[in-house]
Formats: structure tokens, C-alpha cells, sequence
């Protein structure tokens, strides 16, 4: 299977995939832009009973025109054995407004959101309002490709994003950027947000479960205390064990009082 996914990121999103459980995050996972799916399966591995995956894809210009990249899409999610739990959405994200892919989707009930679609700056900020629109309260947004330098339409957008966040026009703030560990062809960076409510309690996790490859926490698209991670190796991760969970529960409580 071809596709960009670097080793930091999956750290970050099994991470995230143990933190939604110890919070209790339901809801279906997402993504605009799958290509041939290799990120949509890594977050499908994160379905529950009931729960789907969805990808969004053009497949071409004109939407639906690189058939063979659909057919290598719907093979990939049938070996890994989600075929019968997934809706491919042959089209561009640009032709969705938030209100009708809510429709589409049943309400705001996608935990895990990747963004990964066109490259400019008008459809980044476009698909993460579509992200936004329909994030469960617990959910996560994974925005692509942050800082690479073939597409500096990203970075302006996810920083526009951030001020828009500031402003009040939506809740969701960053809790976590993942440094590229490899080429920029294997997949850069990628900034993840989640809404207000939860961010205190994201950002707590992250950083214990990641402890080894956090670099440090500094103030990312006008907010504070952001994690910052770095893999000069392969990530070494920490998991929600019967060792680990009596800290994390306590570290969390805290927070909410």
C-alpha cells in the first residue's frame, strides 16, 4: 500500500486512540483526502461496535476520474478487514458545506478527523471547518503537513485557523504538534486539535504517554503550553497499563476539579 505516514504520527494516533478510550470518546473516524488509505485504516483500527469509517476523496479531476485509485482504496480497507464498515465519498470537499456534511454524516459524531486534501490555503481552512463542524465534544482533528515546505498554503491556513479559534468563531485549540522524522515525501508534520473542554486533559496524556520523545511545550498559533514531539528514532511510547493508570487518573482528576 502507497501512501505518507511516518512513524512519529502513529505514535501519536494510537495515543490518541488509548486517550479517547480512558475518556470515553465514541464516534466514527474520518478523513478528507485517503488516497489509497493508508492513514483512514490506521484509524480505523480505533472502530468500535457500531462505529464506521469514512473517506472523502476527489479520485481524480473530475471527481470519480482515477477509478483505480478508489478500487486500490476500497481493496486496501476490505484486507484489513473494515470494507463492510467503511463509506468511501466520492467528491470534492469543496462542493460540502459544515451544514450538509452534517446532514450527510448524522450530526457532529466523528471522533477522530484526518485533513489531508487539497493543499491550499482556501481548502485547508475550508476542510478543517468541515472537521469542525462535525467533531464529536471529545473528538480530534489531524491536521497534515504543517511547516512542509511543498505546501506553505497549509501552514498559513492552520495559523488563520488558530486566530479564528482565538477569535471565538470555533472551539477547537492545538494539543499536539508532531515533528516530521523522515523526507518530506514520507509524510510531514501534523498539528492536532481538540476542543476547548478537552484540551487540558489531551495535552496531560500526550505528554505521558510520549514522555520520551516530547521536545518541549511552547506556545503554537497564538496558544500556550503546546507538546511538542520530536523522533530522532523510532518513537518510544508508553500505554495505559495497570502501572501507568493509577498516575494518568489521578493527573486528569485533577485537572477537572
Amino acid at each position: 500500500m502507497t501512501g505518507y505516514l511516518q512513524s512519529g504520527a502513529i505514535s501519536l494516533f494510537l495515543s490518541a486512540f488509548e486517550l479517547q478510550d480512558a475518556f470515553a470518546v465514541a464516534g466514527d473516524i474520518a478523513e478528507i483526502g485517503t488516497f489509497e488509505g493508508k492513514t483512514l485504516i490506521l484509524m480505523a483500527h480505533a472502530l468500535r461496535q457500531g462505529e464506521r469509517a469514512i473517506g472523502i476523496d476527489c479520485f481524480g479531476r473530475p471527481p470519480g476520474r482515477d477509478e483505480p485509485m478508489r478500487a486500490a482504496l476500497a481493496a486496501n480497507l476490505a484486507r484489513f478487514g473494515y470494507g463492510d464498515r467503511a463509506e468511501i465519498i466520492t467528491g470534492d470537499s469543496l462542493a460540502f458545506t459544515p451544514d450538509s456534511l452534517r446532514a450527510q454524516l448524522g450530526g457532529a459524531n466523528v471522533r477522530l478527523f484526518s485533513v489531508d486534501g487539497d493543499h491550499t490555503q482556501a481548502a485547508v481552512l475550508h476542510d478543517l471547518a468541515l472537521a469542525e463542524a462535525v467533531l464529536a465534544p471529545g473528538g480530534i482533528v489531524a491536521a497534515d503537513d504543517m511547516f512542509n515546505p511543498w505546501y506553505p498554503g497549509v501552514t498559513e491556513a492552520l495559523y488563520e485557523f488558530c486566530r479564528l479559534g482565538r477569535e471565538g468563531q470555533h472551539d477547537l485549540q492545538p494539543i499536539a504538534f508532531i515533528a516530521a522524522n523522515g523526507p518530506v515525501e514520507t509524510g510531514c508534520s501534523k498539528l492536532f486539535f481538540a476542543r476547548a473542554g478537552f484540551v487540558r486533559r489531551y495535552k496531560a496524556g500526550f505528554k505521558m504517554l510520549n514522555q520520551p520523545d516530547l521536545k518541549h511545550c511552547d506556545p503554537c498559533g497564538g496558544f500556550a503550553d503546546v507538546p511538542h514531539f520530536w523522533f530522532g528514532g523510532q518513537p518510544t511510547r508508553h500505554s495505559l497499563d495497570s502501572g501507568l493508570r493509577p498516575l494518568f487518573d489521578e493527573i486528569v482528576g485533577s485537572l477537572d476539579r
